[in-house]
């Protein structure tokens, strides 16, 4: 389970990467990204860490759908992974 969770993580923050070296989302929006990544990061670390996990990540996707439909993709499949583990 902490594999598919790490890879969800890794997900994401290879996209914060690649959307920062692209110049295409500002910088609260990199915050938004980098938040979600940490979410993720505190819930390897911490099992009491998931509980509403899924549904942040969700509401991300959301924010991020209509501006930065890549972004969105990146954060829904890391929701797909969740709910796949039962999250």
């Amino acid at each position: 389970m902490d594999e598919q969770l790490r890879s969800a993580l890794d997900d994401i923050q290879s996209a914060i990467r690649r959307f920062e070296a692209d110049g295409v989302i500002d910088d609260d929006e990199r915050a938004q990204l980098r938040t979600l990544a940490d979410k993720l990061g505190a819930a390897l670390d911490d099992p009491d860490e998931h509980d509403g996990l899924t549904d942040h990540l969700d509401e991300a996707a959301i924010r991020f759908e209509g501006n930065h439909p890549t972004v969105a993709a990146v954060i829904r499949s890391a929701v797909d992974t969740l709910t796949g583990l039962g999250m």
